[in-house]
């Protein structure tokens, strides 16, 4: 029997965030979009029911409740704080968050910062 893994899927959610280093970046939220795979390591329940799974609205409703957050003045420490959350899940063996501040150059370039994390 192959062993499976499913990875759940988030593109960039768009939020307002309160994150920046400079003075700035501090006086009004900035947008920023995260993408985020959960990776499961195929021993939930194969069922067809949703308690067999992380929940996808579980994910994004944490991911949106960063807009109420404190100021962080990292992308990381944003991505830090999602990995730790999908960590949470005991059936999560990978993560990885990319976030992008998609309007801090005039060029339209976009920074941001993907980390990734196993179990």
């Amino acid at each position: 029997m192959p062993q499976i893994r499913k990875t759940i899927i988030l593109r960039e959610l768009e939020l307002m965030l309160p994150i920046g280093v400079y003075e700035h970046e501090k006086k009004a939220p900035q947008r920023v979009l995260i993408s985020v795979e959960a990776t499961l390591d195929g021993t939930q329940d194969e069922a067809d029911q949703l308690g067999g799974t992380f929940d996808y609205d579980r994910i994004r409703d944490f991911v949106k409740s960063l807009e109420r957050g404190p100021h962080n003045e990292l992308q990381e420490t944003i991505a830090r704080r999602i990995i730790d959350f999908l960590f949470s899940n005991q059936g999560v063996i990978r993560a990885v968050v990319e976030t992008a501040k998609p309007d801090i150059f005039d060029d339209g370039s976009i920074v941001g910062v993907r980390m990734e994390a196993d179990r």
